[in-house]
């Protein structure tokens, strides 16, 4: 596909964006308590998985307030249609993470606004309106929570560490593919300090040092994922991707030496 627009983005834009941004996706995260005690489904996409009125809301929201700026730029969200994706720049926008959290009171999901450029995240905003916590980052100027700049605390080793899986269920994995998860995740524990399986509701965290590690068994949506991974990247973490004999690969994101001890558990036979 020939994209469209495709200047390398100067950190001046990026600052610009963030300022843009940050007092959005704080108001995206007000609209969402606001009809919190008030959820209404719209559409089940199966047993579990349902989009909700204010979802579609704040997406329109975000889309309209993004794309009246940055007229030529595209735009993916993740219940609406998709504007303009021959554009080298992409708005990636999950209106709600944890939206199984979201609609049983649980008070455990974000606000996503992440940019690509040429498919590699350059920017991203995570906004949990709970805790009043703005994580955002942009290529090449760090990490920061809430205006201040994130510094990592000193790394420990595997035994030391808390590990966050997702394996995004096991029902439609293949029984092959079923035991070499279970495997996997068997050995993982034997190692580690303690693991979590939050879903993504404590990944992000993963740079204020609540957890150590944060592994996906299979990857989510794009829509999911950017905003975290640069955010992560920023705040001095690295990424490993796992080849598989599945169509998935596993994603690891950690520091040494622990980066180093889940890819060996994870390649090993």
């Amino acid at each position: 596909m020939k994209r469209t627009n495709n200047r390398e983005p100067t950190k001046d834009f990026l600052k610009e964006a963030i300022d843009y941004l940050s007092p959005l996706i704080k108001q995206a995260g007000e609209m969402s308590l606001k009809k919190w005690e008030k959820i209404e489904i719209v559409k089940y996409k199966d047993d579990r998985d349902v989009a909700t009125k204010i979802e579609i809301e704040i997406e329109d929201f975000l889309r309209n307030k993004i794309l009246s700026k940055w007229t030529k730029h595209g735009f993916w969200g993740e219940e609406t249609e998709r504007i303009n994706f021959s554009s080298s720049f992409q708005w990636l926008i999950d209106p709600i993470d944890g939206t199984k959290y979201y609609i049983n009171s649980a008070p455990f999901f974000q606000i996503h606004i992440a940019l690509v450029f040429n498919d590699e995240p350059i920017l991203g905003l995570i906004y949990n309106p709970i805790s009043k916590q703005l994580f955002s980052a942009s290529k090449g100027d760090g990490a920061f929570l809430n205006n201040k700049l994130i510094l990592l605390k000193a790394p420990v080793s595997l035994n030391k560490a808390i590990v966050d899986l997702d394996f995004l269920g096991l029902t439609n994995k293949s029984s092959k593919e079923r035991k070499w998860t279970i495997n996997k995740v068997d050995k993982i524990m034997e190692r580690t300090y303690r693991v979590r399986m939050t879903g993504g509701a404590l990944n992000i965290y993963l740079v204020t040092g609540a957890i150590d590690a944060y592994v996906n068994f299979g990857y989510s949506k794009q829509q999911d994922l950017a905003a975290r991974l640069i955010i992560m990247q920023e705040a001095g973490f690295k990424i490993e991707r796992i080849e598989t004999s599945f169509e998935r690969k596993v994603l690891i994101v950690s520091r040494e030496p622990i980066l180093s001890e889940l890819t060996e558990i994870l390649e090993n036979k």
